[in-house]
């Protein structure tokens, strides 16, 4: 489990209050093409199997549970939804799940995920179709926000996927 994901877990666990399922991404090959954000229902997901068109393994996601308002974990259900959304943002075009692991004394989840690219025809004419174009802004992209520091500055966080970067909230994944 990565160290990010077991922060944010031990983090939510600690203050009792619902965290979203963390999320970490990791390159592993060049794409055959940019990536477009998309929709995350034009996200292929692909369980048990490798994907039916060729393809390149782009990246890897982890999804570290997060908690409910009541303390409980969040559904494996909701951390494969969480898992399709970031590989839309990403711009992957399926996302195949490789497994679900239970760690720690408290059964804790991560779910990976590998970020997929199709590389036959279909898949560059449905880059022509969207039009190369990320699939509109998310809510709160471009506001300004504050990270936190050890100053007196108040942090003024981002809606959750996106991240502060450069005072402004943008998407995780640029």
């Amino acid at each position: 489990m990565s160290r990010t994901i077991l922060v944010s877990v031990l983090a939510g666990a600690a203050i009792g209050c619902a965290t979203p399922n963390a999320v970490t991404y990791s390159p592993i090959n060049a794409p055959p093409r940019p990536f477009v954000r998309r929709p995350p229902a034009e996200v292929d997901v692909i369980v048990g199997k490798p994907p039916a068109r060729p393809t390149v393994d782009v990246g890897m996601f982890e999804v570290g549970q997060g908690m409910n308002d009541d303390g409980s974990g969040k559904s494996t259900a909701s951390m494969i939804r969480t898992l399709r959304e970031h590989a839309a943002l990403r711009g992957c075009d399926a996302v195949q799940v490789m497994d679900v692991e239970v760690v720690g004394r408290n059964g804790w989840r991560v779910v990976r995920g590998v970020c997929e690219m199709y590389t036959d025809a279909e898949a560059g004419q449905t880059l022509s179709r969207v039009g190369g174009a990320p699939s509109g802004r998310l809510p709160g992209e471009g506001q300004s926000c504050v990270v936190a520091s050890g100053g007196s500055i108040t942090p003024q966080p981002c809606p959750y996927p996106l991240v502060c970067a450069n005072s402004r909230c943008v998407s995780p994944y640029q």
